[in-house]
This record gives C-alpha cells, structure tokens and sequence, in this order.
C-alpha cells in the first residue's frame, strides 16, 4: 500500500476514534457502494423528507449519484471530499441494507462508533450469514471470516415477522434485537410512486408498462437471482431470450428482465418484446406495474406477496444450486406458492399457462403472506424511524 494512502487511512481511524457524536446525525450507505435502491433507499428518502429532527446523509462513491440526490435536494455525502470525514467520524447511527461500507470501504474507520441498523435486503430463502458459513462447500477461513465480520455487530437488524425472526434473521445475524418493522422498500410497492421513488428508477420503462396494460396487454418480469458459481440462465442455456419474446408476442405481453447487481447483461441484444432494466436501478417502482413475477430463488418473490398476483418458478438447477452455491433455509416446494418448472418445455407451458390466465395458488399466497409479513401497509419506513428515535435518539 502506498505511504500517502496508508497516512490518510491512518488519519480517518484517528478522527473516528476521536470525533465527538452529533447524536441525531444518521448515515444511510447506498448499496453496491453507494446505490441509491433497495430498503436503505426508502428509508433515508423518508428521513430526509418527514423527520427534520434527525440529520441525514446519504453515503455514495458514485459521482453520478451524488449529483442526482443533490439535484433534488437530498443530502448526499460523496466519499473522499473533504467535508465527508468530520460528517461520517462524527455520526452517531448507521442505517444500512448491506455491508459493503463496512468490509470493503475506506470510509468504515470513521463510522466503527456509531451504533448500526441493518435493514439487509430481503427475507432470505438462500443460507446467508451464520447458516451460509456452515453449509457453504469448501469454504475458505478468508471467506468464513469476511462473512463473519459482516453479519456481526449490530445493534439491531429489522425483521419482517416473528417467523422471519426466529428462522431466518436471528440465525444469519449477530445483533442485539430484531425489531419485526417491515421493510421500507415494499412501502413503494402499496402506494402510488412519488418523484423522490422514481429516482434511480427507469421512468420510460414505467411509462411503458403502464401504456402496455391500459392497452389490455400483459407483463412478465424474470427476476433470477446470482449464482455464487458465476453462471446465469442465459448462459447456461436454460432461457432463450428469443423464445421468450415469441411468446409474449403471442399474448399480447411484455417481458422485463431485472437482474441481480452482480449481474449484468445490459450489452445484450432484446428481441422485439424483451426489455432490460439496468441491474444497478430500483425495480420497485415498477413492480406494481407487474402482472406476473417469475424468479427462482431471488427474495424479491416474498416482497411480490404484497400484491398478490401469480407468481412462477423456474428452479432449472434446484439441485445444483443447493450443492455448489448456497444451501436453503426452507424447503422449496413448501415456500415457493406457485407453479414451478424443472426444464425449458415445462418451463414454455408454465410461462403459456399464465399468461392465458391461470392462476391457482391465491390461497398459498395469501398463506405465506401472513407468516412472512406482520404488517401488510406502506408504514415501513415510518416505523423504522419511531424505532430509531425511541431507541438511538437522546
């Protein structure tokens, strides 16, 4: 490491051991480094905007995102500038739905103080955390400790429901509560999108949906999640980009793939009824917009019980996946309300099925729905903040 980094990291450890706290100062790292979606999104949008007691920052590396929050009048810390140090050594509150500010970023000697809130980035089906270090295969101590450092030390992690809690939450994370708040992000999807929601969000690809399904149209979104071994359904041969607009074409359909942060595929070419939204955008403005969701194990489908429309299942590489990528906290079958497919010819009429109508697994959602959410409203991020205050504000 150079001398000059290795001073100035020096100097940031100093000013974060040493830095009086301003006790209602709270820093909301964006994820991926500083990307303004998921929970962290909604829940510093709702800081900023209704609670003026409390002083917010958001906390980017992303000189595109900083310029884009303080366009609209949202408080953005861009890491490195010089008024960012004294801001971030002297916060007394992190609230965060990752942890990549605290394994990978500069910026973590200055906030090693403050106390934490996680909000994580949705109810895991896959092993995270505790779980995932005890079952990953051929799991390395470099590995082990980087995922044992980032799930402990919390003062507290928002849960979704008691069962959530005790079988999910509780068991991946080290924390000193489990505060059942609700996630700020399923706020956007029970309320109409407001300017501040649509930031980070494809506005012309939500113009077009909404044009699609006034018009009678239908839309599909295949959100599947990342592989730890690297492949994709793409790649690997299990879907056909051009299979899939075909048939939307034949049911009057758009299909929106949005795809991990990890993974990115935005240089490919669509077919005709096939649209990407970029990976690093907020999906969930435009998940009202959606008819269908089809996934496989992404957490994104326990959010979509909210609205309570079908959703689909293709677990092309079930078997692999819990071998050779992450094992499952919960049985597939019995958490998953929908239909599912194994192989590219059920997977074609699974896809036909649903998009001519059927549906029948309402009661299977609305069965999950209770045991994963308490609350069933878009008062998430209101909550987080009443917790806040009466916990962390003195």
């Amino acid at each position: 490491m150079p001398d000059d980094v290795q001073s100035l990291l020096t100097q940031m450890a100093a000013l974060g051991r040493t830095m009086p706290k301003q006790p209602n100062r709270v820093i909301f790292p964006g994820r991926v480094n500083g990307r303004l979606m998921d929970n962290v999104k909604y829940a510093f949008l709702h800081f900023a905007r209704n609670e003026p007691d409390f002083d917010c920052h958001f906390l980017t590396t992303h000189p595109d995102e900083h310029q884009l929050l303080t366009q609209h009048g949202l408080p953005s810390l861009l890491f490195g500038e010089p008024e960012s140090f004294a801001i971030l050594a002297s916060a007394a509150l992190v609230i965060c739905d990752d942890f990549s500010w605290k394994n990978e970023s500069p910026a973590y000697p200055l906030l090693a103080r403050a106390h934490t809130v996680q909000l994580w980035h949705g109810v895991p089906l896959k092993a995270i955390g505790f779980p995932e270090i005890a079952t990953t295969p051929n799991i390395t101590p470099e590995r082990a400790e980087f995922l044992r450092r980032g799930y402990s030390g919390y003062d507290a992690v928002v849960s979704t429901s008691p069962f959530c809690t005790r079988y999910a939450f509780a068991k991946a994370f080290a924390a000193g509560e489990f505060p059942e708040l609700g996630y700020p992000r399923n706020d956007a999807l029970l309320r109409p999108p407001t300017a501040d929601c649509m930031l980070n969000a494809d506005a012309a690809l939500y113009d077009e949906l909404h044009r699609v399904r006034a018009a009678g149209g239908k839309t599909l979104f295949y959100m599947p999640t990342f592989r730890d071994e690297g492949y994709d359904p793409f790649s690997c041969g299990a879907v056909h980009l051009g299979a899939l607009s075909k048939l939307a074409e034949r049911y009057n359909a758009l299909i929106v793939l949005k795809l991990h942060p990890y993974l990115d595929l935005s240089a490919a070419v669509l077919p005709e009824r096939v649209r990407m939204a970029h990976c690093k955008s907020d999906i969930y403005p435009l998940l009202p917009q959606c008819d269908i969701l089809l996934t496989d194990y992404s957490s994104v489908y326990f959010d979509f019980l909210l609205l309570d429309r079908p959703q689909l299942f293709y677990p092309f590489d079930l078997q692999r996946y819990k071998t050779h990528n992450r094992a499952l906290l919960f049985d597939y079958d019995t958490m998953t309300p929908g239909p599912k497919a194994a192989h590219a010819q059920g997977f074609d009429r699974m896809l036909a099925a649903a998009l001519d109508g059927e549906d029948n697994h309402a009661p299977a959602r609305k069965a999950l729905r209770q045991t994963i959410f308490t609350h069933h409203d878009a008062g998430s991020a209101a909550r987080l903040a009443a917790y806040v205050r009466q916990r962390f504000l003195h």
